[in-house]
């Protein structure tokens, strides 16, 4: 019931789900997402999966990884067995361990219902803010220090579920500039079909699409240029390092690309090595935890969407721990610093969300090298999802406003 208390308070406080929590609900998303993904493997589309000349790569179709069952999701979040079958010799000793539960401190379930009854309604005005602090993924406006009744000049199409990257650069450049914006939400193709209506402005189906002061842009480069250079204020492309700034996108995209062909090919490990070595490198070129210094620029919301992916990946899939690897340490600090950011505190999402979303958007991705261990964490086997985490959090680092937020 404890676990219940938790989860029923986060669900309905309307939170971005903590690292701890999230691991409560993991198991119910892996139901969801086993759905989702069959659903992408029947769906007979030929659109991309985000869209535009960039995003080519993340139009694969396949089956990709289909999570696992009902009975390894009732394993994962009881340690135990599932609709019969036996639980593993590791987790009954585990179950024998854990202390009787104080079940007359538990709430009744009439008290869990009153509390989330009481608070559903706050938790969904908290998700939809128009002027909150940190970014909200549900909200279909955003007015920062705008007056009551603007009209925002900028409609951003992004995906409905928040899984796109290419969505994400755009999402956090409107973020960071404070530029007033709607939104409306779109599913990526792997995951159904597009409105007609949007069809009708972005015939290929491709996302993210802006619409700025009445004109239509559906690259997401393009977009960020654009809103550069109409909304002048926060400038996000330095005059100082200026001449930077195209070597380190050039960077991005050979990260980028040798990070993909080891996810889904199983090839490429030393590429991919080097590229992330560089990667560090740039980072010192500097003084500051971003790439071109001490503030945050257009260069750190290219980078932000596939290192955020990498992260939760490598291990995954690869058995190679990414972020908080002392090989690449001034990575690790550019994690820290950008999430002190509101904006990318309220975009980030979780390992067990991006492994999981990944394999519909890009046709499949290949486990090799020992990464077991890490699968098994992240995927919540052997109790990796029990309360309270320990004190390092796992492969996934906790952050302390997470922490703070479950106790």
């Amino acid at each position: 019931r404890a676990v219940v208390v938790l989860a029923l308070l986060q669900a309905t406080a309307g939170l971005r789900a903590p690292t701890s929590l999230r691991r409560v609900f993991s198991p119910l998303a892996r139901m969801h997402n086993t759905m989702l993904t069959r659903r992408h493997v029947a769906l007979q589309s030929s659109e991309v999966a985000c869209g535009g000349r960039e995003t080519g790569l993340f139009g694969l179709r396949g089956a990709g990884h289909v999570p696992r069952g009902l009975n390894d999701v009732l394993s994962a979040m009881f340690g135990g067995a599932g609709g019969g079958g036996a639980a593993t010799e590791e987790s009954k000793a585990a179950l024998r361990d854990m202390p009787a539960p104080d079940t007359n401190a538990a709430p009744s379930w009439k008290d869990l219902a009153a509390t989330a009854g009481a608070s559903s309604e706050g938790g969904e005005q908290r998700r939809a803010s128009a002027r909150a602090a940190e970014a909200q993924s549900r909200a279909t406006a955003r007015l920062f220090d705008a007056p009551d009744g603007h009209e925002p000049e900028v409609t951003l199409y992004r995906d409905s579920a928040s899984w796109c990257p290419y969505c994400e650069k755009v999402w956090l450049m409107l973020e960071e500039k404070r530029i007033p914006y709607r939104t409306e939400f779109v599913p990526m193709s792997s995951y159904g079909r597009k409105p007609e209506a949007f069809l009708r402005i972005q015939p290929s189906g491709g996302i993210p699409v802006a619409e700025i002061r009445g004109r239509v842009i559906s690259e997401s480069n393009d977009i960020l240029s654009e809103l550069e250079r109409l909304y002048p204020d926060r400038p996000m492309i330095p005059k100082e390092n200026k001449e930077a700034v195209t070597p380190m996108l050039r960077l991005e995209r050979k990260l980028f690309g040798a990070w993909f062909q080891f996810l889904v090919t199983g090839f490429g490990e030393s590429s991919f090595m080097s590229a992330a070595d560089e990667t560090n490198e740039a980072l010192a070129q500097f003084p500051g935890p971003y790439f071109l210094g001490k503030d945050v620029t257009l260069v750190d919301f290219m980078f932000a969407p596939f290192l955020e992916r990498m992260a939760a990946s490598m291990p995954y899939y690869k058995g190679i721990v990414f972020r908080n690897n002392p090989r690449w340490g001034r990575i690790s600090e550019w994690f820290e610093a950008m999430e002190t950011r509101p904006s990318f505190r309220g975009i980030q999402s979780d390992y067990y969300t991006h492994v999981h979303d990944l394999p519909p958007q890009v046709g499949g991705c290949q486990f090799s090298g020992n990464h077991q261990k890490y699968t098994d964490e992240i995927d919540g086997k052997h109790l990796s999802w029990r309360l309270p985490l320990s004190n390092d959090g796992g492969v996934e680092p906790v952050r302390q406003a997470d922490r703070d937020q479950a106790k």
